[in-house]
């Protein structure tokens, strides 16, 4: 079941109400050149799960159950980027926002361009707010909501660094009579679910059902790839971007190649229970293996046109190697 889901746990569940958990979501997949990263021993594709939450007065966590093991260590919060960063706050949200850091303060005041306060994004503390459990075949990552901030409008961005992860996009293997497009070029399948019911084990939904469901009022889906991947299609059209690096760099880290990177886009802004988007990319890999190969293959098809030809010959009576015009005499 390659699925995450995202619920609420409400904090009276003894008494509950007829309220339905509303959230909206951010998710970036980061799928780019991992030479350095592996280098250093880590995973190569990351996801950043931004979660803003408008009414929280009943609710004492946000869950996000992951189809595998996820220690703490695969966990980064990213409040922290803000607060070194605070111009990554327009760049995220893309939008003209204002930024206000107390210096001792957990919180990070976001304003509109009126000074308005729109939101508060929240650093956590991944000892303390945070917590990974074991939980029905999979990990329950577990974020604890503040009770300062039950009545604010708030958001909460983390990264997600596991095998999962990695696993959401597989290279797709041609079959034998492609095997010299397969040397030369590599197709990358990209399957993202989020709440899909039929995806999910039964004893999971069950917990979402208990706690009121979970209703996402807004979900935002990004996948950054190297501008050389060709995009072939999707399930639905996404919007396209190049992001810009000096901007972006910083955010990402020092193990990752950033040169030129594509943004596409998914959204849904209508209410919705789910969210999946499915898309296939193309890129071309060439090195001494792929060299290698096709000289090989090119040999080998000469060797066989050769032998096809003589092989013709010798059934219609030509010796091999006769030049036809002197054959005809």
């Amino acid at each position: 079941m390659k699925c995450i889901a995202i619920w609420c746990t409400r904090a009276d569940r003894e008494h509950p109400t007829q309220q339905t958990n509303e959230l909206e979501c951010h998710f970036n997949l980061w799928m780019l050149n991992n030479t350095n990263a592996r280098q250093h021993g880590k995973l190569g594709c990351f996801l950043d799960i931004g979660l803003m939450l408008t009414h929280a007065a009943e609710l004492s966590h946000i869950n996000i159950f992951v189809p595998d093991r996820v220690e703490r260590s695969s966990i980064q919060d990213l409040g922290l980027a803000f607060r070194h960063k605070p111009e990554l706050v327009s760049a995220v949200f893309n939008e003209d926002y204002g930024v206000s850091v107390g210096a001792s303060e957990k919180n990070i005041g976001v304003q509109g361009v009126d000074g308005a306060a729109l939101f508060d994004i929240y650093t956590l503390d991944l000892e303390n707010d945070v917590s990974a459990e074991s939980q029905f075949g999979g990990s329950t990552i577990r974020i604890r909501i503040p009770e300062h901030l039950k009545n604010k409008k708030h958001y909460y961005r983390i990264r997600l660094q596991c095998a999962f992860v990695d696993q959401t996009g597989y290279v797709y293997t041609p079959p034998a009579s492609s095997i010299l497009e397969g040397a030369f070029f590599q197709t990358e399948l990209i399957d993202f679910r989020v709440n899909e019911k039929r995806n999910l084990p039964k004893s999971l939904l069950e917990t979402v059902r208990e706690n009121g469901g979970m209703h996402f009022t807004k979900t935002h889906f990004f996948l950054m790839r190297e501008a050389r991947d060709d995009y072939v299609f999707s399930d639905k059209p996404p919007r396209g971007r190049q992001l810009e690096k000096d901007t972006w760099k910083a955010y990402v880290g020092e193990d990752y190649s950033f040169e030129q990177i594509t943004a596409y886009h998914w959204k849904k802004s209508e209410p919705h229970d789910s969210f999946s988007v499915f898309s296939k990319f193309r890129s071309f890999h060439s090195n001494t293996r792929t060299v290698l190969i096709a000289v090989a293959l090119i040999i080998i098809l000469g060797i066989i046109s050769g032998f096809m030809g003589n092989l013709v010959y010798s059934l219609v009576g030509v010796p091999s190697g006769t030049p036809v015009q002197a054959a005809r005499r």
